[in-house]
């Protein structure tokens, strides 16, 4: 009987289970490291000049386009012009040294012809990344200008330097050719007198699914609310149309070294965010 009991003691005995930590929140852990490190690197100065180059040039933001709209803002009492990509590129504005970088890269748009032509305020952009695009309305007032144009005097648009990527409007595109100079036109070339430094002119389509062109004279599509996508397919007959176009530009801009053109033409459609009041352009 003895043997017995000592038997059935024996085995009901159960091992027990070996405890282990509990493992921290991944939120709570997550939370913990943003706030202790994300925001400050204190050995970055330490790192080589060559990694902090790269690091700083990794953070500038990607080509973007400048539609130039007009501003309900007065400026000494007269309507301006704003780019609706103006937001300064943040690393303008972190430290000294991000700033010396980005200046290498970056140009201040200071646009102000003489009177009565409307001003252009002040915005930062990459001359060989970033886009000027003249829409149509932008287009048609500078046609205006240089249709009371006094050709004795250097032009009234001003000259918009440093710009290497102009986009206009397919509806006003006849400006290249007012601006190009040749027999029977204006009396001397100004196209590259405005853009001297020229090396692409995109003509963007910007019109409706029913083929009616979007005359925007009071909308706003937000910061960075422009985009121009390349169109897709054949272009054979949209580059044969406007072939006077790339001829006015070959005659002004000629060859490079290498024998090709100077300036690239192109074809784009305009995209654009949800559309924005013109008051936006207050702030």
């Amino acid at each position: 009987m003895a043997k017995d009991t000592i038997s059935l003691a024996v085995s009901t005995v159960q091992p027990q289970p070996q405890t282990t930590p509990r493992p921290r929140s991944v939120t709570k852990l997550r939370s913990t490291l943003s706030t202790a490190f994300s925001k400050r690197f204190p050995q970055f100065s330490s790192l080589p000049v060559e990694i902090r180059l790269l690091v700083w040039e990794a953070a500038f933001p990607s080509p973007r386009i400048h539609e130039l709209h007009p501003c309900g803002k007065l400026q000494q009492g007269r309507l301006t012009f704003r780019s609706n990509a103006s937001t300064p590129p943040v690393v303008l504005r972190v430290c000294r040294e991000s700033r010396e970088v980005a200046l290498h890269h970056y140009a201040l748009m200071d646009y102000d012809p003489s009177f009565p032509a409307k001003p252009v305020r002040k915005f930062y952009f990459d001359p060989r990344a970033d886009t000027l695009f003249l829409n149509t309305l932008t287009a048609l007032y500078m046609t205006l200008i240089l249709l009371e144009e006094d050709s004795e005097d250097a032009p009234r648009l001003g000259i918009m330097k440093r710009w290497q990527n102009v986009a206009f409007d397919a509806d006003r595109a006849h400006l290249v050719t007012l601006l190009s100079g040749l027999q029977g036109r204006a009396p001397r070339p100004q196209f590259q007198r405005v853009f001297p430094d020229l090396k692409s002119l995109t003509i963007a389509f910007d019109f409706t699914r029913k083929g009616k062109t979007r005359f925007r004279t009071s909308v706003w599509p937000g910061e960075n609310g422009t985009n121009l996508v390349a169109l897709k397919g054949d272009t054979s007959v949209l580059m044969a149309l406007f072939e006077p176009i790339r001829e006015d530009l070959k005659t002004e801009f000629g060859f490079d070294e290498t024998g090709e053109r100077n300036v690239d033409l192109r074809m784009a459609n305009v995209k654009r965010k949800m559309l924005h009041s013109l008051a936006a352009c207050d702030n």
